[in-house]
C-alpha cells in the first residue's frame, strides 16, 4: 500500500540514517550480550535490543508502505560474536549509555 502522503526527502534521508544506526547498535549488542559475564547485564541488553528490533521493525514497514527501497544496514554477518572478549565487565553498559546520549542528540537535530 502506497501512502497518499508521502515523506519529504530529508525525512527518507533522517529515516534511513536511523535506519543504519539503529541495526548497528544492534549488533554492538549482540556481542556485548554473547561476551557478558552478569545476567543483570545481559538482561538490560537483551531488553535494549528488543526494543531496536521493535523499531527496526516499524521502519522497514514504513519503507515498505512508502514504496522505498530498504537500506542494507547492518546484519549479523557483519559482527564476529567468536572475537575475544577486549574490555572490563561494565564497559558493556557504559558503551550503550553513551551511545543512548548520541541518539537523543541526533534525535533533538532531526525534529527541527
Amino acid at each position: 500500500m502506497i501512502l497518499t502522503n508521502p515523506l519529504s526527502v530529508s525525512e527518507i534521508g533522517t529515516l534511513w540514517q536511523t535506519y543504519q544506526e539503529k541495526t548497528l547498535i544492534m549488533r554492538f549488542m549482540e556481542y556485548f550480550i554473547e561476551k557478558s559475564d552478569e545476567q543483570e547485564a545481559r538482561n538490560i541488553l537483551g531488553g535494549l535490543w528488543q526494543e531496536l528490533n521493535f523499531y527496526v521493525g516499524e521502519m522497514e514497514e514504513l519503507f515498505s508502505d512508502q514504496g522505498m527501497v530498504k537500506p542494507v544496514g547492518f546484519t549479523s554477518a557483519d559482527v564476529n560474536l567468536e572475537a575475544p572478549k577486549l574490555y572490563d565487565n561494565g564497559f558493556d553498559i557504559m558503551f550503550i549509555r553513551v551511545l543512548k546520549e548520541i541518539s537523543m542528540g541526533l534525535y533533538t537535530l532531526n525534529m527541527i
